[in-house]
């Protein structure tokens, strides 16, 4: 299915899920990318932080000590536990299940065709 993605920015995104292991790319004829790991196995926070860096709703949770109202700010405590929440849920979608999903639309549109 096309994604329209530039190829160039593609071509980044591919060395970043490389060098993080999610995907192995083949050289050569025949070559091409494939998962380096099973789909269960792969999650959308493993390739988001592997893109983007640690999944984090504000800087001072990424660099402790940068904000000066950190250790008084009353927005802090919620903000990690709503990022906490968000890292957790990113954590409980594999590629397995994305993909069950993907097909999904594509059985029913072919169910639809033949009923």
């Amino acid at each position: 299915m096309a994604q329209f993605i530039p190829q160039e920015y593609l071509a980044k995104i591919l060395q970043k899920l490389s060098k993080a292991g999610i995907v192995s790319t083949h050289r050569g004829v025949g070559g091409g990318i494939s998962l380096a790991r099973p789909p269960e196995k792969i999650t959308m926070l493993d390739v988001i932080e592997a893109i983007e860096g640690p999944v984090a709703l504000n800087r001072c949770f990424i660099r402790p000590g940068e904000c000066p109202r950190e250790e008084y700010c009353s927005i802090h405590d919620e903000l990690q536990i709503i990022g906490d929440s968000l890292t957790d849920m990113f954590a409980k979608v594999n590629f397995a299940r994305l993909a069950r999903r993907e097909a999904r639309p594509a059985t029913m549109a072919k169910k639809q065709r033949l009923g």
